[in-house]
């Protein structure tokens, strides 16, 4: 029996920018990821969602974040610095519909690397490969009224907001209404459905 080749983390890439890459996470990211948001824990915590039983700075949340994957309609990719590979924050196109061609999109960026515009990078490879790898037609998004950063971003991303979700998701023990926003792939000339 063949035993399966390792991944390179250069093999783990699936896109480059100028100044962030998109990459496969790995079970060697844990440290270093963790560290991250240990050390962005202030800046992160308003905005994140209350998972039960997970601690959201422990071993817990990383075996649920690689747990989590393709085979659960979801593709997750650490963000990283081109320059040194670094890991800046995360994107998550999940609860993919392959019968609708949608999928809800989530990310967040370290403290330390926030309102430096490596997140609007990100996002904008992951939208492509969203539209272009996965063929998916929309995307949603879901953020907290008062969250402005990630309002900003999704607006220089060409996302439009397009209703409230009431009582979306519980964050820091309270369910909390979200914007719903979305974004539709471009049309393409010539591209129909097949016959």
């Amino acid at each position: 029996m063949e035993r399966a080749r390792k991944e390179s983390p250069e093999e783990r890439i699936v896109a480059r920018g100028s100044r962030v890459v998109l990459a496969r996470p790995h079970a060697s990211d844990e440290e270093e990821l963790l560290e991250l948001r240990r050390a962005s824990w202030e800046f992160l915590a308003p905005w994140e969602l209350d998972l039960p039983g997970v601690d959201p700075l422990g071993p817990s949340w990383f075996a649920r974040y690689l747990r989590i994957g393709p085979e659960h309609r979801r593709q997750r990719w650490l963000v990283r610095l081109a320059q040194d590979g670094a890991i800046c924050g995360s994107i998550t196109v999940g609860e993919i519909d392959e019968h609708k061609r949608c999928a809800s999109l989530g990310y967040w960026i370290g403290a330390r690397h926030a309102r430096r515009g490596l997140m609007s990078e990100a996002l904008g490879l992951a939208v492509a490969l969203a539209f272009d790898s996965l063929g998916l037609r929309e995307l949603h998004a879901y953020v907290l009224p008062e969250n402005e950063p990630s309002r900003a971003l999704l607006t220089r991303a060409g996302f439009r907001k397009c209703g409230l979700a009431r009582g979306y998701r519980v964050v820091r023990g309270v369910e909390r209404d979200h914007e719903r926003w979305e974004l539709t792939a471009p049309s393409r000339a010539g591209s129909g459905s097949p016959g």
